[in-house]
């Protein structure tokens, strides 16, 4: 029997969230990791070319791999980290990027809509628009937001369309968020080695003692 094979966690990007996330760069003055992520993303090397792709290389790759289909969604941390009008823009235009490339190749890649949780009543929008419009397949949020976690009130509309639309929110790992990240700089923890686990099991704890599920 031949099973199909799916990646489901499969970076996607679109040159304006990197335009957006090299200003971001720009400013910044002092180590944060989530701005060491996006240097090595956007230094235009092989993997920000390979993030940008989605006709060429990556389907000789994946090809070459025996991967039937990517799921794909904005790479991390999405537009989570860009200021809310600037978010809400790049959201939008992602996820119409992401359906014209399902589009072009609809048995090889499906789609996480991409929203921005700083704004939660245009990121229910975007989910509606995204799901029923555009028929993305569910929602990537990149763990904290602004140093807040799903479980806060304000995010949980953002819970009931999921619900509502009967599609799942992956949440996707971040580094640990300001107010808990000291402790994990000094043997550089706060990536994947550990702080990923740790930043996306309290992200998960949180909304389970939330009471967020019995609602």
């Amino acid at each position: 029997m031949k099973f199909r094979r799916i990646a489901t966690e499969e970076a996607w990007a679109i040159p304006e969230q990197f335009d957006a996330w090299r200003e971001i760069i720009r400013k910044s003055s002092s180590y944060d990791p989530d701005v060491f992520l996006m240097r090595a993303q956007t230094d235009g090397g092989p993997l920000s070319q390979r993030l940008l792709d989605a006709d060429h290389e990556r389907l000789r790759i994946m090809d070459e791999a025996g991967i039937d289909m990517h799921l794909l969604a904005l790479t991390s941390t999405g537009v989570q980290a860009l200021e809310t009008e600037l978010a809400v823009s790049i959201a939008k235009l992602g996820n119409d990027r992401l359906a014209e490339v399902i589009a072009r190749h609809p048995t090889r890649y499906a789609g996480l809509a991409t929203i921005a949780p700083q704004d939660p009543k245009r990121a229910v929008q975007e989910m509606e628009r995204a799901i029923g419009k555009l028929k993305l397949n569910g929602v990537m949020i990149n763990s904290h937001t602004n140093g807040e976690y799903l479980d806060e009130l304000k995010f949980w509309p953002i819970l009931e369309a999921a619900a509502g639309l009967g599609v799942p929110i992956y949440i996707h790992p971040r580094s640990p968020s300001p107010a808990m990240a000291q402790p994990f700089r000094k043997y550089h923890l706060e990536h994947a080695i550990w702080g990923y686990a740790v930043e996306t099991g309290l992200d998960a704890v949180r909304l389970i003692m939330s009471g967020v599920f019995d609602k």
